[in-house]
């Protein structure tokens, strides 16, 4: 999947969010500040926030997960990524607000556009909690030497958002060892010697700290975290966390494990309170704030950056977390099979059907399973141009017709407790144009290719993702996001630093070697705006090849629609990979089917 989170609540009308800017002005001149900076994140740097932390969406009407706000005296800015144009240009539209689009020649960054707009003696503010040092230590860098001054403690937002959400707080609950693969002890004992002698690890990333704890919770929408933060010593550990989320039975296995519990509001003084230490920290994942803590002068502590150990061991999953996530793919590709019949026997038969009434069958599929815990993020549902937008997310007043023609592009997954998934097919639901069945095929050869290259160790994304697209640019065709993402095991979706992209990673350190164990996504697309979108993805596992190379084994087994594909475009050896692909699908998931599903997956999956 390519990411997702749209809810629509009222304020964010374009006539009140206009309102918001202006109030927000208000605060600014009052509290003497010139600019505003209002990113998507939380305290813990969550691709995907809690609505309690939704304050750049709150100002600016932008309902994307990626982006960050500029509000300047007369002008405001809102930077995103490709994954997102077609829909931030909508939804900003007449808002006073300028898109910037990231990436795109002649689009300053930032940090750039602040170092030529601000002028000495002017006073840039951001809530310092929520604002990565990574990304503050740019924006610092490039205005503090200009004589900008910082102001980071307040969240003005909190002055005009009057009915802002509480923050949740879901209860806690166990994963048991027999998914998780290692008790939460053996984890921190595994961090800890990692740790290098270092007095302690400071960790702020909710999926971490989930990882390391083997606990979960629904404190974020569609992702199994719980808020709290994490402090790793040599000799201890403390996990800080609302009182409200704790269970009798998780108060005794934190005990059992060895790890101490403190309130969550603790953390900022606790911080603060550290001193002549040696502190491990991921730049990326902990706040400006707590950075500013740590590094005082008067508190004499040692700061080593660093990718966090915690962060690289969750990245490589353990053989139990490899084998429990390719039994949740076998049922989830039978969930996949099952929908993709209906629904092409439901619009081949004139069913009234929308792109949110047919997703909710889907959705519901997975319900059922005993294992289900939540989807993994909304479903992504897109018919004919409708597909064209990354992450576009049908609503019932809204949504598209589907009718018996064009191209169906459908983006989904879940949480079980045995694994994560992810998958999107693009199907066909009667007559396609020359150029979608073109389009089609060359996504899907682009997929493939990727999916059975074998590379030597030591490869990092950014050698492989021409796999996936060199079919496309021989055509001069490409796709404006990434390849490929990590996924975690009973996690996020979207597990970083692991990926596959046409650009490295100006943090090296973030450039992550490929590894056996590492589960990531393999998704090439076209999307054609005002036509047809078309991706193709599935999850895949690296798996040693011997004598120093490694290759992908693929987790996903969802049947690849052949109706739109053109035969002649595609080499032998693509001919071959295609057909071994399907012949693992039937093969994996056609025991889950019943007998009138398994002929027609027997029929769409034979050898072209």
């Amino acid at each position: 999947m390519q990411y997702l989170g749209k809810l629509k609540p009222r304020y964010c009308e374009r006539s009140i969010m206009r309102a918001t800017i202006v109030d927000l002005r208000k605060v600014m001149q009052r509290e003497g500040i010139d600019a505003w900076i209002s990113p998507s994140s939380d305290a813990h740097q969550s691709e995907y926030p809690t609505e309690y932390d939704k304050c750049r969406r709150f100002l600016s009407g932008f309902t994307g997960s990626a982006g960050t706000l500029l509000v300047l005296k007369e002008e405001a800015y809102l930077w995103t990524d490709g994954r997102y144009f077609l829909q931030a240009e909508s939804e900003l539209k007449d808002s006073g607000i300028t898109l910037m689009k990231m990436g795109e020649p002649g689009v300053p960054t930032l940090d750039e556009l602040l170092e030529k707009k601000l002028k000495s003696g002017e006073v840039l503010g951001f809530n310092g909690s929520v604002l990565s040092f990574s990304e503050g230590k740019v924006i610092a860098g490039k205005v503090v030497k200009n004589g900008v001054k910082l102001k980071i403690g307040k969240d003005i937002t909190n002055e005009i958002w009057l009915d802002r959400p509480e923050r949740p707080h879901t209860k806690v609950f166990i994963l048991d060892e027999k998914y998780a693969g290692k008790s939460a002890s053996t984890k921190i004992n595994e961090v800890r010697e990692r740790m290098n002698g270092k007095d302690l690890l400071i960790i702020s990333s909710l999926s971490d700290i989930a990882w390391l704890t083997n606990l979960r919770a629904f404190d974020i929408q569609c992702n199994p975290l719980l808020l709290s933060y994490f402090i790793l010593e040599k000799d201890r550990a403390t996990i800080f966390i609302q009182d409200k989320s704790l269970t009798d039975e998780v108060r005794e296995y934190l005990k059992k494990n060895g790890i101490d519990i403190k309130p969550y509001d603790d953390f900022d003084e606790t911080v603060a309170g550290i001193s002549h230490k040696e502190i491990l920290f991921d730049e990326a994942d902990v706040s400006y704030k707590t950075f500013i803590s740590i590094s005082k002068k008067e508190n004499a502590n040692k700061l080593y950056s660093v990718l966090s150990p915690v962060t690289y061991l969750k990245n490589i999953k353990n053989e139990v977390e490899v084998a429990n996530t390719k039994k949740s793919h076998l049922r989830d590709g039978v969930y996949m099979a099952k929908y993709i019949y209906w629904l092409k026997n439901q619009v081949k038969n004139g069913a009234n059907l929308t792109e949110k009434t047919a997703s909710d069958y889907l959705d519901n599929l997975r319900r059922e399973d005993e294992l289900f815990l939540d989807l993994s993020f909304p479903t992504i549902s897109g018919y004919a141009d409708n597909g064209a937008i990354v992450h576009y997310e049908a609503e019932y007043e809204t949504a598209k017709k589907l009718e018996a023609k064009g191209l169906y592009l459908f983006d989904s997954g879940a949480t079980y407790k045995d694994g994560t998934t992810d998958v999107t097919r693009t199907i066909s639901l009667g007559e396609n144009t020359d150029e979608e069945k073109l389009h089609y095929t060359l996504v899907t050869i682009g997929m493939l290719r990727l999916l059975n290259t074998t590379f030597k160790r030591g490869a990092i994304g950014v050698c492989l993702d021409i796999k996936a697209r060199e079919a496309l640019w021989e055509y001069g065709l490409d796709y404006n996001h990434g390849t490929g993402h990590g996924v975690g095991f009973v996690n996020t979706v979207h597990e970083m630093p692991t990926s596959i992209r046409n650009k490295i990673n100006k943090d090296v350190y973030r450039n992550l070697e490929f590894e056996p164990g590492m589960i990531m996504s393999d998704e090439p697309g076209v999307y054609i705006s005002g036509k047809h979108g078309i991706r193709m993805e599935i999850l895949m596992t690296v798996v040693d090849k011997g004598e120093g190379f490694l290759g992908f084994e693929p987790l996903t087994m969802a049947p690849i629609d052949n109706e739109p594909l053109l035969v002649d475009v595609m080499t032998k050896r693509d001919i071959e990979l295609y057909n071994n692909y399907q012949r693992q699908v039937y093969d994996s998931i056609s025991g889950g089917l019943n007998e009138e599903e398994k002929a027609w997956l027997k029929e769409v999956t034979k050898e072209i």
